[in-house]
């Protein structure tokens, strides 16, 4: 199911024509699987045979000057609603007609060798594990028919990449009867913007033990504020790893464990430093999405 495109130059922008800040931000780090819903937003699937990862779930409240208020923290697995783990949903006097996930890139080829071929912040960077760099088909992993997963509806969500890894890391492709590839850079956070209208409020809804729980962040309360949602799924991570540890640090693995791939068109995606660079960077756990085969 893929994400609809979205250039940079045509998300929203203010009355003057310059850039629109999102009222809320959402970003997603580590053993997290993304999928547009076509039509109704994104599904975002928290892998539960990543075992050795903890699931946390922050929301926090920025105001320019000021000290983030933290509104919201959860830490370890989520007691299951009857549809889905958590959801986030948007609601207003009026419902957003078509509610989607669009992926924001550019006209660039993206080029995993060239750091600099594209911008940054395109979404394409996260690795698209349908897309033809690996598969080239569509996977449909049963786990997004089951409770595992944190739905976003009732919006445009706007998907970009949100952090690559430091320069000093890169990262090698191989198996899946393929050659072997160097990634120079690859995305490892996503990030999806939320633009509000004034009579809108973005609601979370989850268990909190056996008590339904809904937050409310609502745009008119506050004025000059955003909402920024912290979803990690991520291990206990080695702080400045060594290079023998890097070969344990390949996040395809555990996505492999959710996914109906034959052992020997699997492939691994392991972080290596980069020779002549000093020092050892911290090595991101990198979400993935099943954009679709294809270009992207």
């Amino acid at each position: 199911m893929t994400f609809q495109k979205k250039s940079f130059d045509k998300l929203p922008v203010t009355p003057r024509g310059l850039p629109r800040v999102p009222e809320v931000q959402i970003f997603f780090h580590g053993q997290l699987f993304l999928r547009s819903a076509d039509g109704l937003g994104c599904d975002v699937v928290v892998n539960p045979a990543a075992t050795d990862h903890v699931l946390s779930v922050e929301v926090r409240v920025k105001k320019a000057g000021e000290t983030d208020l933290v509104r919201m923290r959860h830490l370890g697995p989520l007691n299951f609603r009857e549809s889905e783990a958590m959801l986030f949903e948007v609601l207003g006097e009026e419902p957003v007609v078509a509610p989607a996930a669009f992926k924001v890139v550019t006209d660039d080829p993206i080029d995993f060798r060239d750091p600099l071929s594209t911008r940054a912040d395109d979404f394409r960077w996260i690795l698209n594990v349908e897309g033809p760099l690996f598969h080239n088909k569509a996977l449909n992993p049963p786990v997004f028919a089951s409770q595992n997963v944190i739905r976003l509806r009732g919006a445009e969500y706007y998907f970009r990449t949100a952090a690559r890894p430091h320069d000093k890391l890169q990262y090698r492709r191989s198996g899946g009867n393929q050659d072997e590839v160097i990634f120079r850079t690859i995305g490892s956070v996503a990030c999806a913007s939320v633009f509000l209208d004034p009579d809108q409020s973005f609601v979370m809804k989850y268990q909190d033990g056996a008590r339904e729980e809904e937050r409310f962040l609502p745009l008119e309360q506050l004025e000059n504020v955003q909402y920024e949602i912290y979803i990690e799924n991520t291990p206990l991570c080695l702080d400045k790893p060594g290079e023998q540890d890097l070969a344990q640090m390949d996040e395809f693995v555990h996505y492999y464990k959710i996914l109906d791939v034959p052992p020997d068109e699997r492939f691994s995606v392991v972080p290596e430093f980069v020779r002549g660079q000093a020092g050892s960077p911290d090595v991101p756990c990198q979400v993935v999405t099943g954009d679709g085969p294809g270009p992207g």
